[in-house]
């Protein structure tokens, strides 16, 4: 099974180029790290140079140590101001900003990336931004589409472009029709809004008519996954929609306990083994690498490797 092993990083950890060391040791073979748009770009037009430079060096520092870097270029905090100027919820505002920004950080860590992620998680990013309104939350989402096809226009054709989508099983809360029809809804917008929308050019949202959306067709390298469980199922579900790509995932453990977040490593990697006879599957990811203050991660604060570490290390 020739599939490659990376980690998620902290932009901001202070100990980040010993990260990348201890990565190096580990045997992984790629990290992925935000580009914090609320530090790099605190005032509209203008941008903060020593983000981009810190970024820039660990990569350079993950290169001489055979680490590709992966960017990701939008968090689930944004600007104030982009907010305050109504974000994604305002189609005018976002096919502004957002553009400028993915230019921004093309032109600034261009020469290091090895690769694109333009939007992770983007089902949960229109859940936090409209969760009530189903008209609103239509709309955002489809704000959102469009964000990514702007990204896939300007940062095609030098390194890949991946998604990672928060796709999942969704199950009805009881057997009632409302809640068949929830279920049904949420499905589509994890699995159908993107997959079937990359692979034909059509934006399809319920409550709202279809829209072809032009160069949506074909636009992404890396067909990603954010997943924390179901691995096997998601992977052979997303490859059904017929968009031919190499497959990657970031995972995320779940579990009360370090060895119960070890177990569940190593049964991802048993589903990708069993996957990876018939899929594509190029990169297997894990999130985070070092334990974050609500989020357990692999790597103690001490740079200590855990079980859970070793489990993702030597599968």
């Amino acid at each position: 099974m020739d599939v490659q092993r990376g980690a998620v990083m902290s932009s901001t950890d202070t100990r980040l180029l010993d990260d990348v060391s201890l990565a190096a040791q580990l045997g992984l073979t790629s990290i992925r790290l935000d580009v914090p748009w609320t530090l790099a770009q605190p005032r509209a037009g203008g941008f903060d140079g020593g983000v981009f430079e810190h970024l820039h060096t660990v990569a350079e520092a993950a290169r001489a140590r055979g680490l590709d870097t992966w960017f990701r270029l939008l968090q689930p905090e944004v600007p104030h101001w982009f907010d305050d100027e109504g974000g994604f919820t305002d189609g005018r505002t976002s096919g502004t900003w957002w553009p400028r920004w993915v230019e921004l950080v093309a032109d600034r860590l261009g020469d290091v990336a090895s690769g694109w992620v333009p939007i992770e998680a983007p089902f949960g990013m229109c859940r936090r931004l409209m969760p009530d309104d189903p008209r609103r939350h239509g709309e955002v989402t489809h704000h959102v589409v469009v964000a990514w096809r702007d990204a896939w226009r300007i940062l095609r054709g030098t390194v890949p472009v991946a998604t990672s989508l928060d796709v999942a099983t969704e199950r009805p809360m009881n057997a009632s029709v409302e809640a068949r029809e929830a279920a049904s809804r949420l499905d589509h917008l994890r699995w159908g809004l993107w997959l079937r929308g990359l692979a034909d050019g059509v934006v399809r949202i319920p409550g709202r008519a279809d829209r072809p959306l032009d160069d949506l067709a074909g636009a992404v390298d890396v067909l990603g996954l954010a997943l924390r469980r179901d691995v096997e199922t998601c992977l052979y579900r997303a490859a059904e929609y017929g968009l031919d790509r190499p497959m990657a995932v970031v995972y995320r453990p779940e579990g009360s306990s370090d060895g119960e977040r070890a177990q569940q490593i190593t049964s991802m990697w048993r589903e990708v083994r069993r996957a990876a006879d018939q899929l594509p599957i190029d990169n297997i990811a894990i999130a985070p690498f070092v334990d974050l203050p609500a989020m357990p991660g692999i790597v103690t604060v001490d740079r200590e490797v855990k079980d859970s570490g070793h489990a993702f290390a030597s599968p």
